[in-house]
């Protein structure tokens, strides 16, 4: 497991000691599932998460980060197009709307220039 920092050091001296003791409500399994879910509902059935990161941003903001990757039959992976979180704690998808329409655009680009690589 990974946990991102929220703040990077300004220097380049690092010393990190962790102690955080919580219960999370939602695994990585559990949160992958809404988010597969959600992009199948809402978007694209083309779209999928990757592995998850675990945020934690303080004791109480932990949630996982999910990159989102378009796939497309034979041409396979194209790319990244987003990201989704959700709240560890809660389940909750942390994803506002102009998270998501950059994710769809970039899709359509993702697309489009796969589509015009092939036909040429």
């Amino acid at each position: 497991m990974v946990i991102a920092l929220s703040r990077p050091p300004e220097t380049e001296n690092l010393k990190l000691e962790v102690n955080i003791s919580t219960t999370l409500g939602i695994t990585a399994e559990q949160a992958r599932r809404k988010v597969i879910r959600f992009l199948m509902d809402n978007i694209s059935m083309f779209l999928s998460p990757q592995a998850p990161l675990l945020v934690v941003a303080s004791s109480e903001q932990i949630f996982w980060r999910f990159p989102i990757i378009l796939s497309m039959g034979q041409q396979g992976s194209l790319g990244q197009v987003g990201e989704i979180e959700v709240d560890a704690h809660t389940g909750e998808l942390l994803l506002d709307n102009d998270s998501l329409v950059r994710m769809e655009a970039n899709a359509q680009r993702l697309a489009q220039s796969a589509t015009h690589s092939t036909v040429g």
